[in-house]
């Protein structure tokens, strides 16, 4: 059995009222504070807990369905620094700078072909909803708080330089390479999250080598259909499909894995 309380109170009357008046006196004078109200009490049956319900869930942006197709969500808006690496395509980044922006959040792309870019910006309204555009190497300090995160989404090709906007309190960075290259490992070492879609059999190899993926996983990589990514931990695995709404199959075309 559970219990829940209503607030019914009653106004002070009376000789009750004055010795409840009295005590508060005492109470303030010790430095105790005041007397809260007194609440009527209720109860539910066990058998009727079902018709109870919390909205609880997890904070972020959905990145698609795992294998038993329940929601995969990315925690992308953190208090702390969070750096993300996604060897993929670029409709996958897209996607998560899309879902990311319709959170509240602000998303700035760092990108050498800002035209594959444009049509999101101005689709958004030109930069004025959550998503602006900047040149490699300029991207400038924005002001990342709890009551505006950013994302960073480091669209540099396949050996981006160091960024000038790193991660940080309420600022994520996700860093799309197309293929693996020699900056891969210094990447995948400080990468909090990886995400993986369909590689060559040689770049899954050197993959598993580098984080530890089990001989299914290393065999998987380079048949992943597309829109499906491996997305990696420390600790855990997770094959997620992304499935575009039609708004976004309108804007950005079908899932792919080649740009």
């Amino acid at each position: 059995m559970t219990t829940t309380r209503t607030t019914a109170t009653a106004p002070v009357t009376g000789e009750s009222g004055a010795r409840g008046l009295r005590r508060a006196g005492e109470l303030l004078r010790q430095g105790l504070g005041l007397v809260g109200p007194r609440h009527a009490w209720h109860t539910l049956p066990g058998d009727q807990l079902d018709a109870l319900a919390l909205p609880i869930g997890d904070d972020g942006v959905v990145a698609g369905v795992d294998a038993e197709g329940r929601p995969a969500v990315l925690g992308i808006n953190r208090p702390t620094p969070y750096d993300v690496v996604l060897i993929g395509g670029l409709w996958t980044a897209q996607v998560l700078a899309l879902r990311t922006a319709a959170t509240g959040a602000r998303v700035a792309v760092e990108t050498g072909r800002p035209q594959s870019w444009m049509q999101m910006v101005h689709a958004m309204g030109g930069g004025q909803n959550g998503l602006a555009v900047y040149e490699v190497g300029r991207v400038p300090p924005q002001g990342a708080s709890a009551g505006t995160p950013v994302l960073v989404v480091r669209d540099c090709g396949m050996r981006p330089p160091r960024g000038r906007v790193v991660a940080g309190p309420w600022q994520s960075v996700v860093t799309l390479l197309p293929y693996l290259s020699p900056v891969a490992p210094r990447l995948l070492r400080q990468a909090r999250l990886t995400g993986i879609q369909r590689v060559s059999p040689d770049e899954a190899a050197e993959l598993g080598r580098t984080m530890g993926l089990s001989r299914t996983e290393v065999e998987s990589l380079p048949g992943l259909p597309d829109g499906v990514t491996l997305w990696c931990t420390d600790r855990d695995r997770q094959y997620v499909l992304t499935q575009p709404t039609d708004a976004e199959i309108g804007l950005l075309g079908n899932p792919r894995r080649m740009d």
